[in-house]
């Protein structure tokens, strides 16, 4: 709806305000005559549209399919001309114009045949261009091939050469197999010798082997029988070793037990002067212990000792309670202050997001701003608050919603103070930052209307002034009320919204509900009032409220916090210094008790010590008095010497029958080792005899290796000769055939290469890729001539195409232009001007066909074409009426809207105008047409078929409402009414 009216982008710009919806209802004339088909249309503020078809709910499209099966054209000016579209209208060139009017009036073909001829006609300049740009290059192409004609034949003859050369270097490598495979064949003879002559030293050498392998076997047994034989020697060693180790340990042991009777003698000496000994120790301890004085048990003193120390106790015990007390105090007292010092910065918090907030709404530099204020407080005079946004405190949303709304944004990032001096001081340092400085004087004595809600405003639910619900200091508040009227502008609640037309009476001028903010002025000349209504928008600054009391109240508990903090401090500091000397001397008993303790446990300890030591050395004693009788022992030990003499007996003749035994084992073991020593001197010579016939295969062997080696280099040569060969050319019949006629040997075919690759390089020509270019070039002339042929059917196809269609379209469209013609320059006879529409043609340039109107608004001027530059708007607007009037029996659609062309125009050619558009419109068979104005000239001429719809609105319509809504034409209203002017 915007585009085509020109105005409002948004279909909920056009419900009325203070209306949720609104719809819109046409009804048009069906294919019979008594067929009704209605169209609605409903809006709502949200932008959300429904369309009713004849009472039914459908989508848009059946809506669209219904308005193009009437032909009705709302983009088109020529049907539906908006007030704010006339200078469109005058704007549109002669193509536009042609266009718009195809679509208008006349066969419904015209614009589908006029688009198609300008799509053929550009297809075929397209074409027309291409045909020329293809023959110029096929001409310029077949002579350049036409010069290069001698070039390719040298060319050709160059490559017949090089054709030879490259058989003669086919054949090259096949004779190279050749050679290789001649030595293949002699190498394999050679292998053959060498092996014959290998099998030879082979058999050779096993004559040799048989009689030293018999040699070997005997020599073997007669090393066996030696090993044994030194085996039985080895053991009988170890035999006689073993008797001989034998014999010495018993001598050992009888030598030993000699010792062993010396040493008892001399043992029971020394135990009797040890029984001795230990008499007189167990004398001297008893002695000692009868002389030890006798220590009575501190009881009593004890007792006292443990007395005082409980009291100590008791006492300390009291201190630590009372201390504990003070502490429990002091940590709930520094809990408090904690959260009192959170809550503080959180305040602070709150700051700090306003000020951001005035940031992000373009006080960029505001921060800079405070933090300057705040250092230099102490240079000022009296109290300088701000920014104003920090020191307001709104407790209630809704309410902060509605003085942010009132309230003017720069009020927001200003400094307010109370003295000249400070303001010229801070507006000369604060300049830079773009913040205002507002001075107010405390002096000033304001009457302030005090605020009360009467019974009236109690039921109309007005509850509050926007000067009573908010708090800050005394002199931003009274910038604030001064500079905003607060105290005029009062608060309601939803039920005032909707009674919101009886507060006027109550000399209410601005009213704020939770959805609309009321505004009415009264004018100064007339004293009409005027309302305005604007919906409530969201705070955005006063998001974090600030409670100024709570600060203040929470920085006076901070500070008795501290005092009581300090207070339990010190109180803890003497709880603990008197705790310290009460353990102090509670320890000091202890230590005197302990040392009590001590002395009697020492004395008592001396005591047991002495009765121990007694107890040890008469045990002692009786140990030493109960030992074993000396000559019971000495006899035990002289049999056992007995026993070992005989043992050292018996291994003498062991000893004596090994050494008989060793003899005889040596004389064998003599023999048998001299036949061995002969048997090894045999088997060296033979194995000298075989070590030669050894080395003679070897040299077989490495000949018929060296032999196989070359045998299977010569494979892998004539292998990879005749893959190369075959890589460069395989053997063909004709190929072979073109062998024979080459030269037989590698040097005559090398030779003849070379000549050949001279004969042809001798001959010489400026451009190498002559062949290529020119072969490239002639593919190109092909592939152009077919593509020359094909555009130039499809050229001659696509002309009778358009001619074709130019004889049907052209003398319709003149005809239709003719017609229009008629029509207005006949209308512009009658207004005592001149017009005439032409149809501005331009051959086969379809997309320049134009509609030029001409127009001549004097005598001595000449028609020139409508134009914002020739003509005034009221010309304009002239013209344009008495074109579309033009078109009035023509027009194949239902209706035709033009709105406000009046506008502008001098009653002359207002009045001319209107004739002329009734007398269209009263024509029978043309669309009905309909001619929105603000107003009309009076006398104008009607006829029967014209209808007068008056739509009133305003504040004064109440009395010709009633009137108008029983009449049935102008002239009873006017009765009625009695000559009063609405």
């Amino acid at each position: 709806m915007g585009p085509v009216l020109g105005r409002a982008t948004s279909i909920g710009a056009y419900v009325k305000r203070g209306e949720e919806s609104g719809y819109i209802k046409i009804t048009l004339r069906g294919e019979n005559k008594g067929e009704k088909i209605t169209i609605t249309r409903k809006i709502d503020v949200h932008n959300k549209s429904e369309w009713i078809l004849n009472g039914k709910v459908v989508p848009k499209k059946d809506i669209l399919e219904v308005i193009q099966r009437f032909n009705i054209q709302i983009n088109n000016l020529t049907q539906f001309l908006p007030q704010d579209r006339v200078c469109e209208f005058a704007k549109l060139t002669p193509v536009q114009l042609l266009e718009e009017t195809e679509k208008a009036v006349g066969d419904p073909r015209l614009p589908i045949q006029h688009r198609s001829l300008i799509t053929k006609s550009q297809e075929l300049k397209k074409l027309e261009r291409t045909v020329e740009s293809n023959r110029g290059s096929l001409i310029q192409l077949k002579g350049l091939n036409a010069q290069l004609e001698r070039d390719v034949e040298r060319v050709r003859q160059r490559e017949e050469l090089l054709l030879q050369v490259e058989s003669m270097r086919k054949k090259l490598p096949w004779l190279q197999y050749d050679i290789k495979k001649a030595e293949y064949l002699e190498a394999q003879g050679w292998e053959k010798e060498a092996k014959k002559k290998l099998d030879e030293a082979a058999n050779a050498l096993n004559q040799h082997k048989i009689p030293l392998e018999k040699q070997k076997q005997e020599k073997t047994a007669h090393d066996a029988n030696c090993k044994k034989l030194f085996g039985l020697l080895d053991s009988n060693t170890k035999k006689r070793l073993q008797i001989e180790k034998d014999d010495n340990s018993l001598g050992v042991q009888v030598q030993g037990t000699y010792n062993e009777i010396e040493e008892l003698k001399l043992q029971e000496e020394s135990r009797q002067r040890r029984v001795n000994k230990a008499k007189e120790e167990l004398q001297a301890a008893e002695l000692e212990l009868d002389n030890l004085p006798v220590f009575e048990h501190p009881k009593d003193k004890i007792e006292e000792l443990f007395a005082q120390i409980c009291e100590l106790d008791d006492a300390a015990r009291e201190i630590r309670s009372a201390k504990s007390q003070k502490e429990g105090e002091l940590n709930q007292c520094r809990q408090n202050q904690r959260q009192c010092v959170q809550r503080l910065e959180d305040m602070e918090s709150t700051n700090h997001k306003r000020l951001q907030a005035l940031r992000n709404s373009g006080a960029e530099k505001i921060f800079e701003a405070y933090k300057w204020v705040q250092e230099h407080r102490h240079e000022f005079r009296k109290a300088v608050y701000g920014p104003v946004l920090l020191e307001v405190n709104v407790s209630n949303r809704v309410h902060a919603d509605y003085l942010e709304g009132h309230v003017a944004h720069y009020i927001w990032k200003a400094f307010i103070t109370q003295d000249p001096a400070d303001r010229d001081f801070l507006f000369t340092n604060l300049r830079s930052f773009d913040v205002p400085v507002i001075n107010h004087v405390g002096d000033e004595v304001c009457h302030r209307r005090p605020f009360q809600v009467t019974e009236e405003m109690r039921m109309l639910g007005i509850y509050s002034r926007l000067d009573q619900i908010f708090e800050a200091p005394y002199a931003v508040r009274e910038v604030l009320i001064s500079q905003f009227g607060l105290e005029y502008s009062y608060i309601g609640s939803k039920e005032t919204d909707q009674r919101a037309d009886e507060v006027l009476r109550l000399d209410i001028m601005d009213l704020w509900t939770p959805e609309s903010h009321y505004r009415w002025n009264q004018s100064r000349y007339g004293g009409h009032i005027s309302a305005s209504v604007d919906a409530v928008q969201h705070s955005h600054l006063l998001l974090c409220n600030v409670d100024v009391r709570e600060i203040e109240r929470l920085k006076s508990k901070r500070a008795e916090l501290d005092d009581r903090i300090s207070t339990l401090g010190r109180d803890i500091q003497a709880f603990q210094s008197e705790l310290r000397h009460v353990e102090d001397k509670g320890a000091n008993l202890h230590r005197e008790r302990e040392e009590i303790n001590s002395n009697y446990q020492s004395q008592m300890r001396k005591q047991r010590e002495v009765e121990s030591r007694i107890n040890q050395r008469r045990l002692r004693l009786k140990s030493m008095e109960e030992k074993e009788n000396p000559d019971l022992s000495l006899l035990k030990l002289l049999e056992k010497i007995e026993e070992l003499k005989v043992k050292r007996l018996q291994l003498a003749i062991q000893l004596k029958d090994s050494i008989i035994d060793a003899v005889a084992y040596r004389r064998d073991f003599a023999e048998k080792n001299l036949v061995s020593i002969e048997l090894e001197d045999k088997m060296k010579e033979m194995e000298a005899n075989m070590k030669q016939q050894e080395k003679l295969s070897l040299e077989a062997s490495v000949h018929c290796q060296n032999c196989k080696k070359k045998v299977d280099d010569c494979r892998r040569e004539l292998s990879a000769a005749k893959k190369h060969a075959e890589s460069i050319a395989k053997i063909t019949p004709e190929l072979e055939q073109e062998f024979v006629k080459l030269p037989a040997t590698v040097e005559d075919l090398e030779a003849a290469i070379h000549d050949t690759i001279s004969q042809a390089n001798s001959i010489l020509f400026h451009n190498p890729n002559v062949l290529e270019q020119y072969e490239s070039r002639q593919v190109k002339i092909d592939d152009l001539t077919r593509k020359l042929d094909e555009d130039e059917n499809k050229l001659n196809k696509l002309l009778d195409e358009i001619n074709s269609l130019k004889g049907s379209w052209l003398p319709t469209l003149r005809n239709l232009v003719f017609q229009i013609n008629q029509t207005f320059s006949r209308n512009f006879q009658e207004m005592a001007v001149a017009g005439e529409v032409l149809l501005d043609e331009h051959g086969m340039d379809f997309d320049q066909y134009g509609i030029l109107i001409k127009v001549k608004f004097r005598q001595a001027g000449q028609l020139q074409v409508l134009s914002a530059h020739h003509q005034s708007g009221g010309e304009r607007s002239v013209s344009t009426i008495l074109y579309l009037v033009s078109l009035q029996d023509l027009t194949n659609c239902p209706f035709r809207v033009v709105d406000e062309i009046n506008q502008g125009m001098d009653p002359v050619n207002e009045r001319k105008m209107f004739q002329q558009l009734v007398k269209a419109a009263s024509q029978p068979n043309t669309p009905q047409c309909f001619l929105l104005t603000p107003k009309l000239l009076e006398g104008l001429q009607y006829s029967e078929v014209c209808t007068v719809l008056a739509i009133m609105n305003g504040p004064w319509i109440e009395q010709p409402s009633k009137v108008w809504s029983c009449g049935e034409n102008w002239g009873s209203i006017v009765g009625l009414l009695g000559g009063s002017q609405c």
